[in-house]
């Protein structure tokens, strides 16, 4: 099982620079992929920001809106490390899509999808509302990193439950085959790079 796609080193402003190009052509989704404490929050935290810098300020940064399960589950349950029912925190993600869709923002969809099944649904909800491109983001962070970071968060996960998610991450790791227009993944070896 590979992933298929062209290897090409991306420079980090050149990143972001698809990612204003993404949002003035039409509302895009990028979806971020990767365990817990490899980054994706904060990474969806600088690419609201670099959203922001671009268009005038507001909640959802005016073109970008991210969307995250820890967030809703927050908003419902009162904690994100309250799992509660996912058929409820799923009705509120896809309410979340299409409002984005109605008022043409682009996502940035915040969670761990390591599992091939989740990133399709998420994929379908996309291309259900009409989003283009749909981008996946890896951040393929080793494992031993992923939880030297996790002993340090607010919201420690079980560290049994981080290896399982890594090992099944890389067991069935992100492809184009899922309906991806685009895989990005972060390589640590190479300091502020993404491979594309």
């Amino acid at each position: 099982m590979g992933v298929v796609f062209e290897v090409a080193i991306v420079n980090k402003d050149l990143f972001h620079n698809y990612l204003a190009i993404c949002s003035d052509r039409m509302a895009s989704v990028i979806i971020l992929i990767g365990v817990p404490a490899s980054g994706k929050s904060s990474l969806a935290e600088q690419m609201l920001r670099a959203s922001s810098q671009n268009n005038s300020s507001s909640l959802t940064h005016s073109k970008t809106q991210l969307i995250s399960p820890d967030r809703i589950r927050a908003s419902l349950y009162g904690s994100s490390a309250t799992q509660g029912d996912w058929a409820e925190v799923w009705l509120q993600v896809q309410e979340e899509f299409a409002n984005a869709a109605k008022s043409q923002q682009s996502v940035i969809y915040d969670a761990t999808n390591y599992k091939r099944e989740y990133r399709k649904d998420i994929i379908a909800l996309a291309k259900e509302y009409g989003f283009k491109p749909i981008t996946g983001i890896w951040l393929n962070v080793p494992l031993w990193i992923c939880l030297s970071r996790n002993e340090t968060r607010d919201r420690i996960v079980p560290e049994d439950v981080v290896v399982e998610m890594y090992r099944t991450l890389a067991y069935t790791p992100p492809s184009l085959s899922e309906g991806f227009d685009r895989i990005l993944f972060r390589d640590e070896k190479l300091d502020n790079e993404w491979i594309d």
